[in-house]
């Protein structure tokens, strides 16, 4: 049998897109003949997404839907995905349709000779479509910052739709601290892999709800990035806070 998939889903009020999202990344899955799950990780929405997930798997058990009452967070909702999933490649999109489906299959391809595979907007088949004029700015912004502090070969290290091979996800997520909305940023900050691909994809319009970012998005961004640069920063001084400092202590 072929490698699994594991489409990690992370769901807040999308009831009135769920059904639809999980009907048409199956149909392009299956049309492919690609072998997968899809993993609904749901942080307790008031409008029922969950009830609706869980309707779902009751026809299609590659459909599996889960619940958290306790947590919130989309980093922390495709960690959460991660370690539910049972594939071999795990691809991140959001249940909204402003990513690009259609790509799934590309980017599950990409994986089989790559570590990473992003999803970008910033390439010459990719775009932002109607992004609003301030988003796209903010966006564009964060991007040029995270370049700065982190270089990493990719044009859109912001992209919320991307591809890990499990086996580089499990060797990193010791290292990682999710939190906020940017993953896929916090994972490159810390991965060591040259073994990174690009496909791009042009942003399309939310079809039912509302926008999970809003105006804090900027600041949980800003913080990620003092956290994120803080971490490294221990770590490469480790020697100093741990070793050297015990070995003195021992020896006055």
């Amino acid at each position: 049998m072929k490698d699994k998939t594991s489409i990690i889903l992370p769901t807040y009020n999308e009831a009135g897109n769920i059904k639809n999202c999980v009907e048409t990344i199956s149909n392009i899955l299956e049309k492919n003949s690609l072998n997968f799950e899809i993993i609904i990780v749901d942080d307790n929405s008031p409008d029922g997404t969950f009830e609706v997930a869980k309707v779902l798997a009751k026809y299609d058990n590659r459909i599996k839907p889960f619940v958290r009452t306790t947590e919130k967070g989309l980093s922390s909702a495709v960690t959460y995905g991660y370690e539910k999933a049972s594939g071999e490649h795990y691809v991140v999109v959001d249940a909204d349709f402003q990513h690009d489906y259609s790509k799934i299959p590309d980017v599950i391809r990409l994986l089989k000779d790559n570590d990473i595979v992003v999803a970008t907007r910033r390439s010459q088949d990719g775009g932002y479509g109607n992004f609003p004029i301030l988003r796209k700015l903010a966006s564009l912004f964060a991007t040029k910052i995270s370049e700065w502090l982190f270089p990493v070969k990719i044009s859109d290290p912001m992209s919320g739709f991307f591809g890990i091979r499990k086996s580089i996800y499990f060797d990193t997520k010791d290292k990682l601290h999710p939190r906020g909305y940017k993953i896929l940023f916090e994972i490159l900050g810390v991965v060591k892999t040259e073994k990174i691909a690009e496909i791009g994809y042009t942003f399309g319009l939310r079809t039912w709800g509302h926008s999970k970012l809003d105006s804090g998005v900027i600041f949980y961004f800003l913080w990620d990035l003092i956290s994120i640069k803080w971490y490294q920063w221990k770590q490469s001084h480790q020697y100093f806070f741990g070793s050297k400092r015990t070995k003195s202590h021992i020896h006055p």
